[in-house]
């Protein structure tokens, strides 16, 4: 009887131990966790490896400038482009050489932001016209907790509504996904006509499954706080040419 008693126990003990991880692991739950990231913390941590990346090219490929400014200074041969490695062999530049580099490259850098602001006016142009006759539907009645911003890691907005709250497609269209993972919950995305895509995130509940083709205003989803989130909202992105755009300039909540 003792011996069986004690096996009992054990297996509770197993049970409740298994309860207590699926507890933690697959609820909002784990966020309590001492050094457990948040999505936000994980967004940040990749755009600041991105950043130091970008930063490190830079520098390799002025040092890569200067160097062979000397050399040609000098009556040596230029490097080759994929010898930036050896850019830090030929010394350092002394102030009239930095001088001459950085006047040059402040005029490089001039001219390019000249072009690259004309190129931008132009898509921007080309967007926005292609839109004005695009009949957005509002997804759902929210407010937007936070809005959209071009260059970074928030190419949506957060629009915050009750649980449960339906969700609808803003334009025609057919579902070309619908899942769930860990950091984004249930999301699902449709593909429109004229290049456009929309894409709902941190659903409570999808309503419509791959392959359906759906009427704009039709509910698709609900709003729940799935994924990385601690209350009920939707991000929702919208992308034409698989840019993405503020769905407030063409939507209103």
């Amino acid at each position: 009887m003792d011996r069986h008693r004690l096996w009992s126990l054990v297996a509770a003990a197993v049970v409740l131990m298994m309860l207590t991880y699926l507890l933690i692991a697959l609820t909002p739950l784990r966020r309590t966790i001492p050094g457990y990231p948040s999505r936000e913390t994980q967004l940040a941590a990749i755009e600041n490896y991105r950043k130091i990346d970008s930063l490190e090219k830079v520098v390799n490929l002025w040092a890569f400038q200067v160097a062979n400014i000397q050399r040609v200074a000098t009556g040596r041969e230029p490097l080759p482009i994929d010898s930036l490695q050896l850019a830090s062999a030929a010394g350092e530049p002394d102030g009239a050489e930095m001088a001459a580099f950085e006047k040059s490259d402040s005029l490089l850098r001039a001219q390019v932001e000249l072009i690259d602001a004309g190129q931008q006016a132009n898509s921007e142009q080309e967007r926005i016209d292609a839109l004005k006759s695009v009949a957005f539907k509002r997804p759902l009645k929210g407010t937007i907790k936070s809005g959209f911003t071009r260059s970074g890691s928030h190419p949506f907005i957060e629009v915050t509504a009750p649980s449960k709250t339906s969700v609808a497609a803003v334009l025609d269209g057919t579902i070309v996904s619908a899942e769930w993972n860990e950091l984004e919950g249930c999301t699902l995305r449709m593909q429109h006509e004229g290049d456009l895509t929309s894409i709902y995130r941190h659903a409570g509940k999808l309503l419509k499954t791959v392959g359906e083709q759906v009427k704009a205003g039709t509910p698709i989803a609900t709003v729940g706080e799935t994924g990385e989130l601690s209350e009920a909202h939707i991000l929702l992105e919208i992308r034409y040419k698989n840019q993405p755009i503020d769905p407030a300039l063409y939507i209103e909540f």
